[in-house]
């Protein structure tokens, strides 16, 4: 059918209906940019898949935004971290600090030609470099949610299985506007519209970015909403803290260590969760367990998230409790720069993903490395397993989950959210 029939509640927009879920495939070790998915779309074609899969994505109209200003470097200095972030998707795009030789180092992933944040540079490829992510960041199952006994329809722009970082047209594709700005601090603004990517009620998003003296990078965000709504951020940056020294492309000699997260969220084929949460003392599930620190590559080859393994999973921290920072939850060390970066948060879990579909040696999907991070003559790509990511957030689709911490937000009470990473080198 075209329209899938509704047995309780309503439904805001109507969405193509899967006849059957046991006919999709999930390719779950699969992305848009994998050189596999055009035999996806072709299988598909022959008829794998029941269920219509939505349109593309839309004109991010990318020559309106450079033309807006979204893509001028906003500098920020203070202690020994310099950082540049842009308005578009209120991103970082460069963050430097001195390794132990003190040589500066440009310790995130990104693009040197800053209007690839919009079209995803010559590959299309759109990996959220150092976006901040809403309404929802991590995936809502099924690209639907209710609430108060109303169904809302989303984008299903991830696999056309689920809603991932909020839609299309998430706030990593918002030209934020400027509220305050001084020499180490920027103040960035959005409003989202009741119906925006299917959610609703508007709401309006303020995320401050503040280094310190004690080389911290601060993140505050902030949420007002005219009805009641969810949401529940992050920010998408990639670390390598090697910055490409020495040829160490990749970030599995870095140490990751997360004292507290004694929990995963369990999650199926589909990276979905199934509302359970996997202890890490568990001997079968060790290769998850950080809490004493050890390289991310000891284990990463146990990993289930794709068929060769890698990490694309949620921690739990211990003794979370709303509202209260937890500090250095999460720390990962490079050997050979010397630098680390720990995180303290009051959110209760970390997403930590490895650049698992990062691919430097197909043309058709490879990303060029920033001229800060290529060393010689030669061009330089971001490699397999190139990136660390310390998403700090809610549990991917609480809103599915009675027993995960709740995204809801309402009108008397603002959404608020800190994290901290710190640097240092020795």
């Amino acid at each position: 059918p075209d329209v899938c029939p509704v047995k309780s509640g309503k439904v805001r927009v109507a969405q193509p209906c899967m006849t059957s879920k046991a006919a999709v495939v999930r390719w779950n070790n699969l992305r848009p940019k994998d050189p596999m998915w055009p035999l996806v779309l072709a299988c598909v074609g022959l008829g794998v898949s029941t269920r219509a899969h939505p349109p593309g994505p839309p004109d991010f109209n990318c020559s309106e935004a450079a033309a807006a200003g979204a893509f001028t470097p906003i500098v920020l200095r203070n202690g020994d971290v310099v950082a540049t972030f842009i308005r578009y998707g209120a991103g970082v795009t460069h963050l430097l600090f001195p390794d132990a030789n003190g040589k500066q180092q440009d310790v995130i992933l990104g693009f040197d030609d800053q209007s690839f944040y919009c079209t995803g540079g010559p590959t299309a490829q759109h990996p959220y470099f150092g976006a901040s992510i809403g309404r929802v960041a991590n995936r809502i199952a099924n690209g639907s949610f209710t609430l108060d006994s109303v169904t809302y329809d989303l984008p299903l722009n991830d696999h056309g299985i689920d809603t991932l970082h909020g839609g299309w047209v998430g706030f990593d594709r918002h030209i934020w506007k400027i509220l305050d700005q001084n020499e180490s601090s920027v103040t960035f603004g959005t409003h989202s519209a009741d119906g925006e990517q299917g959610f609703p009620g508007s709401v309006d998003i303020t995320i401050q970015h503040t280094l310190t003296a004690d080389n911290e990078w601060k993140l505050h965000y902030t949420g007002r909403a005219e009805t009641k709504t969810v949401l529940a951020m992050t920010n998408h940056v990639y670390f390598n803290l090697n910055a490409n020294e020495d040829g160490a492309t990749t970030v599995e000699k870095h140490t990751l260590t997360m004292p507290t997260a004694s929990q995963v969220v369990a999650v199926d084929s589909s990276l979905i969760p199934t509302g359970k949460l996997t202890s890490v003392a568990q001997p079968e599930y060790s290769y998850l367990d950080f809490r004493q620190g050890k390289p991310i590559g000891q284990d990463i080859n146990k990993g289930t998230v794709t068929p060769a393994g890698g990490y694309d999973n949620g921690w739990v921290f211990a003794g979370w409790q709303a509202g209260e920072m937890q500090e250095n939850v999460a720390t990962v060390h490079s050997p050979i720069t010397g630098i680390s970066v720990s995180m303290s948060t009051d959110q209760p879990s970390v997403q930590v993903y490895t650049g698992n579909f990062l691919n430097a040696t197909d043309p058709t999907s490879r990303v060029a490395r920033k001229k800060s991070q290529c060393h010689g003559s030669g061009p330089c790509y971001y490699a397999w397993r190139g990136a660390v990511t310390l998403e700090a957030q809610q549990y991917p689709d609480a809103v599915h989950h009675s027993t995960f911490p709740s995204i809801v937000l309402q009108p008397s009470s603002p959404y608020e959210q800190h994290t901290i990473y710190k640097f240092s080198s020795k």
